[in-house]
């Protein structure tokens, strides 16, 4: 089976007696001004959460620049309007919002993809903001937990590398993705997997390769829309020597690698389809739809919204 878009609500969406998110639109935990300002969380009603770490812009005197040797400090351009714009896209489309965590610092302040150590090189206005920002997090996990029972949590990046293509990170190296479907299976490499409850508990009882790279995995879902991406069954892993992001701090600590039953996938936007504005705009109202499927087709399939807008 190929994904080819929208699935059709009237043949594969159970009407619920009960709906499966509250559609009361969630209020936004923010502040006004100083510390309190560097880390927004805007609450949802569904079991998906979106972090955006390096999309901030904030750089104030009172958190000065990350002098530590090899840190990053590039921002993810663009990733905050792209995550904000998939949220509204979602709330469009379905009627509900997922929950979004975003770190307002610029990367050369804090980068709370890494442990706070390293994220805020000693400051402690910094430190104050990776706490919270992965305070917001855990406790989006546990309303998700608590609510649903299992979810997805999605850390949205952008890279800069020259192949320009959507990379998505399970923590499984590239060198790892280029072992065949039957080595994948093992339960070694799934046991360290980001998306470790999902292959235990998905409803299609998809193996582990068919999640990453099979017809209905959400790079195969990205790639028949038109992003090309790794791992899919059109690029099922990155060749020798190119470069390639497996996941991150976030990835590690709030998928389920660990345990608990929160599914975690870092994504990588190529900077290219994040320059056009046009493409941008596309871009999200597209992963909106995606990821709106992926969470019906693995994780509920009687789910009560749909991404064609009508909202059940």
């Amino acid at each position: 089976m190929k994904y080819i878009g929208p699935l059709l609500p009237s043949l594969l969406l159970l009407l619920l007696t009960k709906p499966l998110c509250s559609q009361v639109a969630p209020e936004a935990v923010i502040q006004e001004g100083g510390p309190e300002s560097y880390v927004t969380y805007l609450p949802g009603n569904m079991p998906l959460i979106i972090s955006i770490p390096h999309g901030g812009y904030l750089m104030p005197e009172e958190v000065p620049e990350r002098t530590c040797v090899n840190c990053a400090r590039n921002q993810d351009i663009f990733t905050l309007e792209i995550g904000l714009d998939v949220r509204d896209a979602i709330y469009d489309m379905a009627g509900y919002y997922p929950h979004v965590i975003i770190n307002n610092l610029h990367r050369t302040r804090l980068d709370p993809n890494r442990n706070v150590e390293e994220a805020a090189d000693g400051n402690q206005n910094a430190e104050k903001a990776w706490y919270r920002f992965q305070g917001y997090i855990d406790s989006a996990r546990a309303l998700v937990t608590g609510e649903f029972g299992k979810g997805l949590f999605i850390d949205l990046h952008g890279h800069r590398h020259l192949i320009m293509r959507t990379e998505l990170g399970y923590l499984l190296s590239g060198e790892e993705l280029q072992f065949d479907d039957e080595m994948l299976d093992l339960g070694t490499f799934i046991e360290f997997s980001s998306i470790r409850n999902l292959v235990s508990a998905n409803s299609g009882a998809l193996s582990f390769s068919r999640l990453l790279r099979g017809p209905l995995s959400l790079g195969s879902m990205l790639s028949d829309i038109g992003y090309p991406t790794v791992p899919s069954s059109e690029i099922p892993f990155p060749a020798a020597g190119e470069p390639f992001f497996s996941g991150g701090y976030n990835t590690t600590r709030h998928g389920s690698s660990s345990g608990g039953t929160i599914d975690g996938i870092q994504i990588e936007l190529d900077l290219d389809l994040r320059n056009d504005l046009s493409r941008r705009e596309k871009l999200a109202e597209d992963l909106a739809m995606v990821l709106l499927d992926f969470l019906r087709i693995h994780y509920f399939p009687d789910l009560g919204f749909s991404p064609t807008g009508d909202a059940r």
